[in-house]
């Protein structure tokens, strides 16, 4: 694991950002500190699983894909269990507490199975995460297998450029079926992380002044605010995050930091559970009091950072006094 603390440090500098996107409640979405997280931290997500899946399984020739201890039936529980059944079971108190959400639903068979097949309309809007992420995996998986031996030179580098088209010309939409659309649209960057492994850039990147990537990177994501938006930008801004990300994981790792330390292997429980913690924050404490953005901003991150991490450390706790009697 020591040899994954750049990819530790990436997941959770991810899920920092995450949680504070999503703090910032009632600002406009055009706010540049919001276009600015939301500009790469979910491509970052997408790059890592990519990533970590060539790390662990090599070339995929081999993988087993389905049966009890397949690849995708490993998936399938690792995402689409806890998609569905936290989202049911909180299908029916969102439902009773709808006229204090952002987003609000009727208790009904269309509405259930709306938030379910179209993820973007989840009870909890970040869980389109998941399904997405899972269709990525097989997408992918079974794509590769089916290459095979044919692969070309140059394959990887054509069809990373043919994703890359199909992300800045496709008209990206949320309420596609299993969200179809982003699956395409995100494929890029999931792509990008398994060729990026092992590759030469990796190897260049790891040999380079980590301190002058982050500068140069943060510094053009600056600039690409206040130019222009299109897809092409999008992608490049996406791309340079990444890059970004990628740089100050180094930075932390060759200047021997520990202070984010505490959260690594926390990032799931994390993405799972923060919603809870903010809505309560958030929608709830603010329909009742009023408080400045200087107030529940901070708050929402905290709660939403440490509320799942402290239930997480509590649990095992717990579990683990309950072992030794």
């Amino acid at each position: 694991m020591k040899a994954l603390r750049d990819i530790l440090f990436l997941q959770t500098f991810g899920i920092i950002l995450v949680v504070l996107g999503h703090s910032f409640y009632l600002f406009p979405p055009d706010t540049p500190v919001i276009r600015w997280i939301y500009g790469f931290h979910m491509p970052l997500f997408f790059f890592i699983s990519g990533y970590l899946l060539r790390h662990v399984h090599g070339d995929l020739r081999d993988l087993r894909l389905t049966g009890s201890r397949g690849y995708l039936t490993r998936k399938a529980r690792r995402l689409l269990v806890p998609y569905a059944v936290i989202s049911s079971l909180f299908f029916v108190p969102k439902a009773f507490f709808s006229r204090y959400s952002v987003r609000p639903i009727h208790l009904d068979l269309h509405d259930y199975l709306d938030q379910l097949l179209v993820p973007y309309h989840n009870v909890f809007g970040a869980y389109w995460f998941m399904p997405t992420l899972f269709l990525i995996f097989t997408v992918f998986t079974i794509a590769r297998k089916a290459w095979g031996r044919h692969q070309a030179p140059l394959g990887g580098i054509l069809a990373l450029a043919a994703l890359a088209l199909v992300n800045c010309l496709m008209p990206f939409t949320r309420d596609s079926v299993l969200n179809v659309a982003g699956v395409a649209f995100y494929m890029v960057y999931f792509t990008a992380g398994y060729l990026y492994r092992g590759s030469r850039l990796e190897q260049a990147v790891k040999k380079a002044k980590p301190t002058g990537i982050v500068i140069m990177t943060l510094a053009l994501s600056v600039v690409l605010l206040y130019v222009p938006q299109g897809s092409l930008t999008d992608l490049v801004m996406a791309l340079n995050g990444i890059l970004m990300s990628i740089g100050l994981a180094q930075v932390y790792e060759r200047r021997g930091c520990h202070w984010l330390d505490h959260l690594y292997g926390h990032t799931y429980d994390i993405y799972l559970y923060s919603g809870f913690f903010q809505i309560v924050a958030l929608q709830g404490l603010l329909h009742f009091v009023s408080l400045p953005p200087s107030v529940y901003v901070p708050l929402a991150f905290l709660t939403g950072l440490y509320g799942p991490w402290a239930m997480r450390k509590a649990w095992r706790r717990l579990h683990g006094c309950a072992l030794s009697k």
